[in-house]
């Protein structure tokens, strides 16, 4: 019924520099960048469940805005189980304002990852995708209908809802 993940290698290049990058006290500017492009790397693959790893999910819950969920399958859940999560998912990093200072916080990496997932389209294709994906679930539902209760239902057979006011 999936028409399988929306691939996207251009992300990845070229991989985050930890030249560009600031040190926070916590984490180099290496460090930083070799994360950056991990995500960058998830992100290009169509942000598969099964490659949401410990390391994604501990920094990713704490980038743009996300919160922790109840874990890591929590989180992945919520943000790539399907085409439409995946696409809120990738909306809110494109979105985000990425605030804060970066000698202190990932803002560098937030603001470089939203800038390549808005150039490449990556919202518009995964909305595209989730259309895609409801009107094939509504045919099969539709399909499955239709097998249950025979015939081809049409428009002009459905009854014209009628509404009626009443006072209160």
């Amino acid at each position: 019924m999936t028409a399988g993940p929306i691939l996207c290698e251009r992300l990845r290049i070229p991989p985050v520099d930890p030249a560009v990058l600031k040190p926070t006290q916590w984490a180099t500017a290496q460090q930083k960048a070799k994360l950056g492009n991990a995500i960058l790397r998830f992100i290009a693959l169509g942000m598969p469940a099964e490659k949401f790893t410990p390391a994604l999910y501990n920094r990713l819950s704490n980038m743009y805005g996300f919160i922790a969920h109840y874990n890591r399958t929590g989180f992945a859940q919520t943000w790539f189980d399907n085409a439409a999560t995946r696409r809120d998912f990738l909306d809110q990093v494109a979105r985000y304002p990425c605030w804060g200072d970066p000698t202190f916080v990932w803002s560098d990496v937030e603001k470089e990852i939203g800038q390549r997932v808005r150039e490449n389209l990556l919202v518009e294709a995964w909305t595209t995708r989730a259309r895609e994906e409801q009107v094939a679930r509504e045919k099969a539902e539709l399909a499955r209908l239709q097998a249950k209760h025979g015939g081809t239902a049409t428009a002009a057979d459905a009854p014209v809802p009628t509404v009626q006011l009443g006072l209160l």
